[in-house]
């Protein structure tokens, strides 16, 4: 699930917190949390220069609405669903490198962006893709001054395992199987909650489902953010992504109106 301070800001995105006089109204029947740990919260976003308070002349309310930082956040957030699927040529792609200790830092900052790209790591200083980067990885490593340390591989095949050995192996694709399997079971419970919920509190209907459909959509950007997106021939049969994916597009129950997913995601 979001933390308190992530569904504080999903709701100042989707418009439905404008103050906080009446602080829980929001949180009542989705995730229930206590008075003190909103304003806890609250603090920390607005310290944090996420949020920033606003008390208009003669009103007593204060108000919060989110800053430019505060929405560059969770744009950033969501663009995980900006992956552009590649296409797999059947090579493999390896980054070797033996970098000095005295470059520790820019050597950091290479695994860490090779990870972002869905990298495998096969050793500390040896990364795997079935995916074309040369280009991208040649321009960063230009800039961090690492170029000739680093080395490219094209191979045909990769001996010693099997496709599926070798996902599991670099990846850890069983684990990333079950967190969206995870998900879906959460998400299925949550949603036959809130009908049980909505029948003693009718009006919450469309605020409520709004901010669990924010969770749900929040949650599921971190495991793909997460997701390498390999090639669909790798993957399991029964992948759980193309399981996550189905079960948002068709997010709905007899109360509630089908949404389509994607018309759903807005940023600003």
């Amino acid at each position: 699930m979001p933390s308190l301070k992530d569904e504080i800001l999903i709701s100042l995105e989707e418009g439905l917190l404008t103050h906080i006089s009446d602080p829980m109204r929001q949180f009542e029947i989705v995730t229930p949390h206590k008075r003190g740990a909103y304003y806890n919260a609250i603090r920390r976003l607005t310290e944090e220069g996420h949020i920033e308070k606003l008390k208009p002349e003669e009103e007593k309310k204060i108000y919060i609405r989110l800053t430019e930082q505060g929405k560059i956040f969770i744009k950033k957030h969501r663009e995980s669903l900006r992956w552009i699927p590649h296409v797999w040529d059947k090579k493999w792609r390896l980054v070797v490198f033996d970098i000095p200790e005295d470059k520790r830092i820019p050597r950091d900052h290479l695994r860490r962006y090779l990870k972002m790209l869905g990298f495998g790591k096969v050793q500390r200083s040896i990364w795997i893709s079935p995916y074309n980067f040369i280009k991208i990885i040649r321009k960063y490593t230009d800039e961090l001054k690492l170029s000739k340390y680093v080395f490219q591989i094209a191979a045909d095949e990769f001996q010693g395992f099997s496709e599926a050995v070798l996902v599991q192996t670099f990846w850890k694709i069983n684990d990333l199987h079950n967190k969206y399997l995870a998900l879906i079971e959460r998400y299925t419970e949550k949603q036959k909650e809130l009908i049980e919920q909505l029948k003693g509190n009718p009006r919450q209907r469309n605020l409520s489902r709004q901010v669990l459909k924010e969770h749900l959509i929040w949650d599921y950007q971190s495991i793909l953010a997460r997701d390498p997106h390999l090639p669909a021939n790798l993957l399991p049969d029964d992948w759980g992504g193309e399981k996550a994916r189905k079960f948002i597009e068709n997010f709905h129950n007899p109360d509630f109106k089908k949404r389509n997913y994607r018309s759903s995601i807005r940023t600003k």
